[in-house]
């Protein structure tokens, strides 16, 4: 199966400084070896903090993921306040200015995409990538290794947080009978079946909602690496559904974390109006009073 084509890197000589041209989010090891040779350049690992202590991309730094989300009862995984995020990252050595790649050393593809939807949603997405395969692909790569901890110096943040990305229970409630809103169950086909329940919730799906499975989005290469289908085979997956760009999506999984690669593969294929549902079946699941389907 073809790969998704990644953007390369190329460096414009402009007043007598190297700038990089936008790359695609999705970016591969000789992307990230070329980047490693400017400044201002932030890698965030995430994955087992004992693993990233023996054996990281140079210069990364650890980001665990109860830094960049938190647990509001009933709520599992929600964004932290954004002044929480600002100071965190800044401590991370996250400016306005910087580039920010990020990996995974467990193939944790949820979690990596729950922080690229965290920069996202703090205005920082067109400075914001991600190394397709993760930590395997970069050793695939021929990538240096090291088990040095960075202490990087604090960043200066100008967030511009934007919470219309966030959809809350009423407006989930309110898309149902909206003509021009597609709401996408992120979730295995088991949960959206109504076969097996979210973590002791009702079984079923929010009425109306389409499919695709998160794991669908993405696959196990030959050597061990997963990384994102390509741009057809997403478009494909998508369009089996009726997902049109013109329509809103709003996507749920179980607590808010899996939706993410599906946030992600939309803002790939060019969608540009997407919602997620923080609370997702967690919060829906056991309300009486809100509507499900089952097949």
């Amino acid at each position: 199966m073809h790969k998704l084509k990644l953007i390369g890197l190329p460096l414009l000589l402009l007043s007598g400084q190297l700038f990089a041209q936008r790359a695609n989010i999705l970016v591969d090891a000789n992307w990230l070896k070329n980047r490693m040779k400017q400044d201002n350049l932030v890698i965030l690992h995430i994955g087992q903090e004992n693993n990233y202590k023996q054996e990281h991309i140079p210069g990364a730094v650890f980001i665990a993921g109860d830094e960049y989300t938190v647990d509001n009862d009933p709520h599992v995984f929600d964004l932290p306040p954004d002044a929480t995020l600002k100071n965190t990252l800044e401590g991370k050595g996250v400016s306005s200015s910087t580039d920010v790649v990020i990996y995974t050393g467990e193939n944790w593809i949820p979690m990596v995409t729950r922080l690229y939807f965290t920069f996202d949603y703090l205005g920082h997405a067109s400075k914001t990538y991600i190394l397709n395969g993760g930590l395997k692909a970069w050793k695939d790569g021929g990538g240096a290794l090291s088990a040095e901890t960075p202490s990087p110096a604090k960043g200066a943040f100008s967030i511009k947080p934007n919470p219309g990305l966030v959809a809350d229970q009423a407006y989930v409630l309110k898309s149902i009978k909206d003509a021009n809103t597609n709401i996408v169950d992120c979730r295995a086909a088991v949960f959206y079946n109504g076969i097996e329940p979210t973590h002791g919730a009702r079984k079923g799906r929010i009425p109306g909602a389409k499919t695709i499975p998160y794991t669908s989005l993405y696959e196990k290469t030959s050597t061990g690496a997963y990384e994102f289908k390509s741009l057809e085979d997403l478009g494909g997956i998508f369009a089996a559904q009726g997902l049109s760009k013109d329509k809103q999506l709003v996507l749920y999984c179980h607590i808010g974390m899996q939706l993410t690669v599906v946030y992600t593969s939309a803002k790939l294929l060019g969608y540009t109006d997407i919602k997620i549902y923080d609370g997702s079946f967690h919060e829906w699941g056991p309300d009486e009073k809100l509507p499900i389907e089952i097949d």
